[in-house]
């Protein structure tokens, strides 16, 4: 729920970019500039505390409901190949997600798109609200592979089946090839090789944690919202199970969940002395956040045991989407301020804000 802000005692914020349409996703470069992705279709950046004007990209999405561009991550060695990668949805032969790789010259995208991978025609996929439940993001695992995370687009069983990539965690190398240690490569064919981990319902968001490796899936419930702790070969249940904790010995249940909400945002607290680190007592936390609800909270996710308890770090966010620390320690959050993609949408609304321990600022 929307303002007023609250934090911790010691700690300031500041708004660093308004303006934003549609905001999805979020990616701090190692030279502080924040990439952030509008649902249709620009992918932006703030350099010095500035959005510039120019877009680094802009893609011809299907930006209805919950489609558009929705998950950004830079590659590790962004500092010297400047490479880009980008989940959004395609409108163009039919709606289906795509992951592309662009190189950045400057605060621009130079010598077009590599597209690394195709989805499935979400036309032929089923629905409620066949726009709906897109997930879309995407990180660079310990291992140097991508993963990437899809929802089932209210159809739910595609969600269980091996012959669909919605309600998935895929895996795919830099270059869009499929690792041939998937757990699913040598029973299944084509990009279904991909899948990495299945019975998601929209895993919106997910981290690695850079200390322990261990990967931390936020699904949208369902009953509850849930994290789930990412394993290969996986199954979360879904929709088999419903969200929360299950006794079926066929699915992998949550290490955390709360009622039905919206969970989104996901990052670990770096544990170094960086000039804007955060106390002792939030280095390597998980930092997650609900859309609905308007909080960022914290987890101690060291031991995976039910039930974790999570601690209340801000509240009174308007719709925050994501969040990640920036080199300097600082925590980057982004509010999106508005509905889905719907005939009500509101442009312009979304924010960029900075959170770091206050010295004075």
């Amino acid at each position: 729920m929307a303002g007023p802000v609250s934090l911790p005692p010691g700690f300031a914020r500041q708004t660093i970019a308004t303006g934003l349409t549609g905001a999805t996703a979020l990616a701090v470069a190692p030279d502080g500039r924040v990439f952030v992705c509008e649902q249709t279709g620009s992918l932006r950046v703030v350099k010095d505390d500035q959005l510039l004007g120019e877009a680094f990209v802009t893609l011809p999405v299907d930006d209805q409901w919950e489609r558009g561009l929705i998950g950004i991550t830079l590659d590790p060695d962004f500092t010297n190949n400047g490479h880009v990668y980008l989940v959004w949805v395609c409108r163009d032969p039919y709606p289906h997600h795509r992951v592309s790789r662009f190189t950045a010259q400057g605060d621009i995208a130079a010598g077009g798109e590599q597209v690394l991978f195709e989805g499935d025609d979400q036309s032929k996929q089923g629905g409620q609200v066949s726009a709906g439940h897109q997930g879309g993001a995407i990180h660079f695992g310990p291992d140097g592979k991508l993963y990437i995370a899809l929802g089932e687009q209210t159809a739910e069983q595609p969600a269980q089946s091996l012959n669909s990539l919605l309600g998935k965690i895929l895996r795919l190398d830099p270059d869009g090839g499929v690792p041939s240690d998937n757990p699913f490569a040598d029973t299944t064919t084509d990009k279904y090789r991909a899948i990495w981990a299945l019975g998601c319902r929209n895993p919106y968001t997910f981290a690695f944690d850079p200390g322990s490796g261990r990967m931390l899936i936020n699904d949208v419930g369902g009953k509850f919202e849930e994290i789930n702790l990412g394993q290969a070969g996986a199954n979360y249940g879904w929709p088999a199970a419903d969200h929360g904790p299950t006794g079926d010995a066929r699915f992998q249940g949550p290490v955390f969940w709360y009622p039905q909400a919206s969970i989104c945002g996901g990052a670990f607290c770096p544990r170094g002395d960086a000039a804007n680190a955060f106390p002792d007592h939030y280095r390597g936390r998980y930092f997650f956040m609900d859309f609905a609800q308007g909080w960022i909270k914290t987890l101690d996710a060291s031991s995976p045991k039910r039930p974790i308890p999570a601690d209340v770090f801000a509240t009174g966010m308007a719709r925050p989407v994501d969040l990640a620390f920036a080199p300097d320690g600082s925590l980057y959050v982004l509010l999106r301020d508005a509905w889905v993609k719907d005939g009500q949408f509101r442009s312009g609304s979304g924010s960029l804000q900075r959170i770091r321990p206050d010295r004075g600022l």
